[in-house]
């Protein structure tokens, strides 16, 4: 509360902060021994340019242009002085000052990106003199439409970067990521991000309207530098500052209507009468209890809207400037009861001293949100329940089961009861600050510090009702969790840059530590008078008196600590050559190996700049690139390489007192050390056709060792018969393609387009040794009747793989025919075999955007190809052996006579390959002549319009995390499509 309040007065007082900034400037505080240079900077057309940076080059010596172009500087070195001119999309430009008092300049927009900075973590560099495998993204490129995550803001964008939103259209579902490949089998498998240099924030808590570029880190000698966490990749995000004297407000608001996607195909209540009068007429008055409910309908709303808004406020001189931003949204979900709603606050100073030699960044955000949940199991429920059943009890023969209908002997629950008589609420705030220090000893020597901490907390409650159907007789049951996370983080560093006649040099070297802490408490407690006051009165719960309440608590803190250095140099801009090396140490490592080395190297020729084609004027950009890097995996949870004491499980009688015993709680390992990856990248960048046509193409090798697993070990001499451990390896090799192009560039039309093609192979080299050995790994358990596992890992195969009997259709009498491999009558496991992969051949994206004059029209298409999905609703909704205790699939009627219950096999895994539009908007940017608006547009979009596949399932787009990737479970949230109408104004 207390940061609330700071956050919300300094907000009110930056405007009286800034204005007393602005005077007296310090440099008419100095004797008049330098000269003033103004001018005003406009584009091709002749319209002003606001924030172009303006500086004296080889100075820190600049200012941004104002809202109608201008600007005045005073040179340092009026002699001699050139100008250089730079503004996103657009070509640098250098002019020497001369003895000019006045210098206007025309910019040339720009359709190349070779200029553009780019952030690789610890500082920056151009896309021309980049060596390693980044992918960039600015906020012209971001997506319009209900993004509440800026993971949204780069599906499809990247390529090699697979990000699915597994729970479909749930508010509060979070995003899958996976780059390259899956490299890990128990460690964290999502790249690091870091927010304006602070590591490990939360994206979630970014408002996607806060964001000034992405840039993701995405191959071993790009990654490195951040050592035991960069082997899943970086995704490195810089938020928007101000422009000095640029003094603007913002303001932008969007609504969004969703409706579902598509619904299961299950029957209607006619259809459900109508079959098993036709099919088991002796069973007709069994299961037909007079209704006629669609229990999907019941349980989600038609057309819930949501809506967000966001203003923000810039302004300040060159020696003090702000960015102050708001966001607020609310996402209704399509199940009733779920949403998500969240304020997001940022506020971004720059201070410049000492003659512009000390420059101070202040960085903080705030977030609070809550979220209201619904159980996907209640999604299970709707689909199988009987729709002959009414929602509620009209004669009262079950009072047990309140006002809700009940069907005796039935093994599934009524989903209406389950809504109505849970509620599950989550409340989560965090802060987030940092202060950035650099001070420029002379010219291309600065040294830096940076402080930072990330503080939440999370409260989430439960309370199940006493008619909640699953716990009956319980009289009500509560239970809260809360959690409370810290991150405390420093880094220093020295870093050089100096240009020689040909060479260019930078270097960096610094140190980093940070400490992670949380502290948890749960209880629960049932047994309630009443259920007025749900989770808020815990302590009245019976159970408590009983003994039968419980309540746990933990707490946890971790440390890393790291010594860095990277050097980068070019020749003529023509040779190039990086090397960086992160020397580390973890708390959750074993005492032999806390500390690692993660090196890297890469190198570039800018062929195009040989002499030997200088006459070829098509090309404008021929770079090849290696890399090679060693990155680490940490993310493993904390103390896995030592014994916790446990509470035993008997006591002791001493001294007439019994007496609580403690035990080791599981096998130390000494050995246990971070996952390495070994990467090597060659990629070539060619620009063609004066820049329209730009080309990346990377080709990786990966190889991760010591992969972390639990391995089964003997006992004695361990105390217990199972131990974490590194011995596995796994390979992942790919391509990737990305194109950006302008075909059209008119004055009144042009046409951009940006497309994306990445292939993946993974294999499992090992995951046994002299020490310890596994057969294979069993996952994607399904439970009730089958009982069984789906998915088998084996050295030399792939992650993914689904496994069972392969099924080869119907006799006559309409039972399944399977594939016999072992000759023995019946299907026996020597049946089994590889049926299917989870992981897609190939990932495409494609972008169009057309714009005449004012008017806007883009789209994006996503693809996925060669990846197969396990339909489980199939499996257990397919068929007649459930028919009349609960509803079954239309599809079931293709094959009448099949009578028996539910088995997996290849019938049920599917190709999941798909081409979705994912997004399509299309926008108006008026042209405007007022002095106060500066820029007015309006858009409305549409997201997730169409998906063509050939899935029998609600949607393909499954999970593709952990070991068990590729199932459409039959727990789930309704995927959504969404129709967004938005606006934005500056003024």
């Amino acid at each position: 509360m207390l940061r609330t309040c700071c956050l919300a007065a300094l907000l009110g007082t930056l405007p009286a902060v800034m204005h007393a900034a602005g005077t007296p400037d310090y440099d008419t505080l100095q004797q008049n021994d330098t000269r003033r240079i103004s001018g005003r900077v406009t584009d091709d057309t002749g319209k002003p340019l606001m924030g172009v940076t303006v500086v004296e080059k080889g100075t820190t010596n600049g200012v941004s242009t104002t809202a109608d172009g201008s600007y005045t500087l005073r040179l340092q070195n009026a002699e001699n002085a050139v100008l250089e001119f730079s503004f996103i999309g657009y070509r640098n430009t250098e002019l020497p000052a001369g003895t000019k008092t006045t210098l206007d300049v025309q910019l040339t927009e720009s359709v190349t990106t070779m200029d553009n900075v780019v952030v690789i973590g610890y500082g920056t560099t151009t896309k021309k003199e980049l060596t390693g495998s980044v992918s960039s993204l600015k906020s012209d490129d971001f997506k319009q439409g209900n993004i509440t995550n800026p993971l949204q803001l780069l599906q499809g964008q990247v390529a090699g970067l697979n990000i699915v939103r597994a729970d479909g259209g749930d508010p509060n579902g979070d995003f899958e990521i996976q780059l390259r490949g899956m490299t890990t089998m128990a460690g964290g498998a999502s790249p690091l991000v870091v927010i304006d240099g602070v590591v490990g924030g939360d994206l979630s808590n970014v408002s996607p309207d806060d964001i000034a570029s992405i840039d993701v880190l995405k191959d071993g000698s790009a990654a490195a530098i951040y050592g035991t966490r960069g082997t899943n990749g970086v995704i490195l995000v810089t938020t928007k500052k101000a422009h000095a004297g640029e003094n603007r407000i913002e303001f932008s608001a969007y609504v969004a209507m969703q409706s579902v996607d598509k619904k299961p195909d299950v029957m209607s209540a006619s259809e459900y009468r109508n079959t098993i009068r036709q099919y088991f007429p002796d069973k007709a008055s069994s299961y037909d209890f007079g209704g006629s409910t669609d229990w999907f309908d019941a349980v989600t709303r038609k057309h819930p809207v949501s809506q967000n808004y966001n203003v923000s406020s810039s302004g300040g001189s060159a020696k003090l400037n702000y960015r102050a931003s708001v966001s607020y949204t609310n996402d209704i979900g399509l199940v009733k009861k779920t949403g998500n709603e969240k304020l997001r606050g940022r506020l971004n100073v720059s201070q410049s001293l000492i003659r512009d030699r000390l420059k101070v960044d202040y960085n903080f955000a705030y977030t609070t949100g809550k979220g209201s949940y619904a159980d996907k199991f209640i999604m299970r429920q709707a689909v199988l329940r009987n729709p002959t059943e009414p929602i509620y009890e009209t004669n009262g023969n079950n009072p047990q089961y309140g006002k809700y209908f009940f069907s005796p002997g039935i093994d599934y629950h009524n989903p209406v009861a389950m809504l109505e008589q849970r509620d599950d609420e989550g409340i989560r705030k965090e802060f987030s600050g940092s202060v950035n220090a650099s001070l420029r000893i002379i010219d291309g020597l600065k040294i830096s510090a940076m402080g930072a901490i990330i503080e939440r907390s999370e409260r989430y409650g439960h309370y199940y009702g006493r008619y909640y159907p699953v716990n009956i007789g319980n009289n009500g049951t509560a239970e809260t969790y809360n959690d409370h996370y810290k991150n405390k983080m420093l880094e220093a560093t020295i870093d050089y840059s100096g240009t020689f006649g040909d060479h260019k040099l930078q270097a960096i070297a610094g140190y980093s530590f940070s400490e992670e802490s949380s502290e948890s408490y749960d209880q629960m407690n049932y047994k309630f008078d009443t259920d007025i006051f749900g989770f808020y009165n815990i302590g009245s719960g019976g159970a408590l008196k009983e003994g039968l309440a419980s309540m746990g608590s933990s707490k946890e803190d971790n440390r890393l600590i790291a010594f860095f250095g990277r050097v980068m140099y070019n020749y003529k801009e023509k040779y190039l050559f990086s090397a960086s090396v992160r020397y580390e140490g973890s708390s959750r490592f074993g005492d032999n190996h806390k500390w690692g080395t993660f090196p890297a190297v890469s190198l570039g020729w800018r062929i195009s700049r040989e002499p030997w084609l200088k006459d070829a004027k098509w090309l404008n950009e021929l770079k090849l690139r290696a890399g090679f890097g060693i990155t680490g995996n940490q993310e493993i949870g904390n103390y896995r390489s030592l014994s916790i004491l446990r509470k035993g499980s008997s006591n002791f009688y001493y001294n007439n007192k019994w007496i609580s015993t403690y035990e080791p709680g599981s096998n130390p390992n000494p050995d246990l050390r971070w996952e390495k990856k070994k990467e090597f990248n060659v990629g070539l960048d060619m620009s063609v056709l004066g820049n329209r046509l730009n080309v990346t193409v990377d080709y990786y090798n990966r190889r991760t060792k010591d992969l972390l697993y639990t391995y089964t070990v003997p006992v004695p001499p361990n105390l217990y018969p199972s131990k974490f451990a590194n011995v596995g390896t796994i390979d992942n090799k790919g391509i990737e393609v990305t194109v950006n192009a302008t075909p059209i560039s008119r004055k009144n039309f042009s046409w951009n387009l940006a497309a994306t093609i990445s292939h993946n192979k993974n294999n499992l080299v090992k995951f046994s040794n002299e020490d310890y050995e596994m057969v294979q790994i069993q996952t994607g358990y399904f439970p009730d009747d089958l009982k069984m596992y789906t998915m088998r890992i084996v050295e030399g195969g792939s992650l993914g793989n689904f496994w069972g009997p392969k099924f080869l259709g119907f006799n006559d009498n309409g039972g399944a025919i399977y594939e016999d491999l072992d000759g023995v009558e019946g299907i026996t496991e020597a049946d089994y075999q590889v049926i299917g992969n989870a992981y897609p051949d190939v990932l495409l994206s494609l972008q169009n955007t057309f714009s005449y004059k004012q008017w806007s029209l883009s789209f994006l298409l996503r693809s996925s190809i060669g990846n197969d999905v396990l339909n489980q609703s199939r499996v257990y909704y397919e068929g007649f052996g459930y028919f009349g205790t609960r509803n079954i699939l239309r599809s079931t009627l293709d094959h009448a006579n099949y009578k028996d219950g539910a088995y997996y096999s290849s019938r049920f895994v599917e190709d999941g390959s798909y081409l979705k539009l994912d997004n399509i908007t299309l926008s108006y940017d008026f042209k405007l002549k007022s002095k106060v608006i500066s820029k007015l547009r309006c858009y409305v979009t549409a997201q997730n319009l169409f998906t063509i596949t050939g899935y029998k399932g609600i949607d393909p787009e499954v999970s593709i995390s952990g070991l068990q990737p590729g199932i459409d479970w039959y727990d789930f949230y309704p995927r959504t499509r969404t129709f967004v109408l938005g606006a934005a104004i500056a003024f």
